[in-house]
C-alpha cells in the first residue's frame, strides 16, 4: 500500500513538475528556442520553432490537466469509472494532434518525424490503457451485479 501511495506521489510530482516547465515555456518560448537554435546553430528556424512551440503547448496544458483529473481520481479509489475514460480518451487525441502538426513541422525541419513518432505511439499506447480501462469497467459492473 505504501508503495502504490509513493509511486502515485511521484506521479503527482513529475506533473506538477512538468507543469511549471511548461509554464515557464508558455512565457518564454522565444528566448528559450532562441537560445537553443542559436546552440545548435538553426537561428534561420527560430521563428518556424516558435511557432511549432505554441500550436503544440495547448495540447500540453490539456494534457497537464487531464493527467491531474485522472491522478487525483487514482488517489481517490476512483479508477474504474467512465470519467477516466473520457480522460483518456482525449489525451489520447491531444497525442494525435502533436504528432500531426509535428508530422507537417517536418516538412521544414526533418528531426519532427522523430516527434511526431514519438507523440502517434504514445497516443496509440494510451488509446490501449483507455480500452483496457473500459472493458475493466463492463467487467467490474458485471461483478457488482453478479453479487
Amino acid at each position: 500500500m505504501q508503495r502504490k501511495n509513493r509511486s502515485l506521489k511521484l506521479s503527482i510530482a513529475f506533473t506538477t513538475f512538468f507543469t511549471i516547465s511548461l509554464a515557464f515555456l508558455t512565457v518564454s518560448a522565444p528566448w528559450s528556442v532562441g537560445i537553443i537554435c542559436k546552440i545548435f546553430k538553426h537561428e534561420h528556424l527560430t521563428d518556424f520553432l516558435i511557432f511549432m512551440t505554441y500550436l503544440a503547448i495547448p495540447a500540453g496544458w490539456g494534457a497537464l490537466v487531464l493527467l491531474y483529473k485522472i491522478l487525483f481520481n487514482v488517489r481517490d479509489k476512483k479508477v474504474f469509472i467512465d470519467d477516466n475514460v473520457k480522460y483518456l480518451t482525449a489525451l489520447s487525441w491531444l497525442c494525435f494532434y502533436v504528432g500531426i502538426v509535428s508530422i507537417v513541422g517536418a516538412i521544414n525541419f526533418v528531426a519532427f518525424v522523430l516527434v511526431s513518432l514519438a507523440a502517434l505511439f504514445i497516443g496509440l499506447i494510451v488509446r490501449v490503457v483507455r480500452n483496457i480501462i473500459e472493458e475493466a469497467i463492463e467487467l467490474k459492473e458485471d461483478n457488482d451485479l453478479t453479487i
